[in-house]
This record gives structure tokens, sequence and C-alpha cells, in this order.
């Protein structure tokens, strides 16, 4: 697994988290999150059942059986899937994600922007 260019590679990032069961999204990026309500903790327990993406691949939805999560990529975003996630912690020595999605099974999603000002944004919202 590694750094995928979400527009070359959408069916197989699709592949890797359809069905998975989410642990946490946790977005890092300050001005990342542009919803309170519902709360990032309520995605815990929910399923990814598809992962759609706009012609451009810049824009992707994560379709869960109860939520859905927006995700604007900006112009460099990437995804990287993850074989173990933890919560990202500085003292890992990687550069921070915008955000990291963490599943049940120890694995993960990334949303990564190589600029240091975070320019990728999440939504979340009720099914």
């Amino acid at each position: 697994m590694g750094e995928t260019p979400v527009s070359q590679d959408v069916q197989v990032v699709r592949e890797q988290v359809a069905g998975k069961r989410i642990e946490s999204l946790r977005v890092y990026g300050i001005n990342s999150l542009k919803t309170l309500d519902p709360r990032l903790d309520n995605l815990a327990g929910d399923q990814i059942v598809d992962l759609l993406a706009q012609d451009d691949a810049r824009r992707v939805e994560l379709v869960c059986r109860d939520h859905i999560i927006d995700i604007d990529l900006a112009r460099t975003g990437r995804l990287a899937a993850l074989r173990e996630a933890g919560v990202w912690n500085p003292a890992g020595g990687g550069p921070m994600p915008t955000g990291r999605l963490i599943f049940d099974d120890g694995t993960g999603l990334d949303f990564k922007e190589p600029a240091k000002t975070k320019r990728i944004t999440f939504a979340v919202r009720r099914r």
C-alpha cells in the first residue's frame, strides 16, 4: 500500500476501504473540518459502503451506512493507504497528514498534501 493519486486509482482505493468499519476519523488541519454536527466520534463503528469521486477526482464521498463524509482534496491532495494506522504523533517522524481515517482492523487512510497550508476539507453529514 502507498500513496495513491486519486485521479488515477479511485478503484484501487475503493476496493481497499469498502466494507471496513471506522474506528476514528482524525482531522489535523486546523481549518479543515467544516462541520461540527454530527461529531467525528459518531463515525466510530460505521461501515464504509462505497467511495465515489467526481470526474476530476478532487472531490470524494465516502459513503457509510449512517453517514457521508465529503472530502475536497483541493489541487494537491492525495490518499495514502496505511497497513498500520494509529493516531498521528509528531514523534513518529513523518509529516502531519491533513486527516487520518483509522479502521477497526488496524489499517487506515491518510489524506495528505505537500504544502504546510492545509487545503483539504472534510464535511460529515447523516444519510
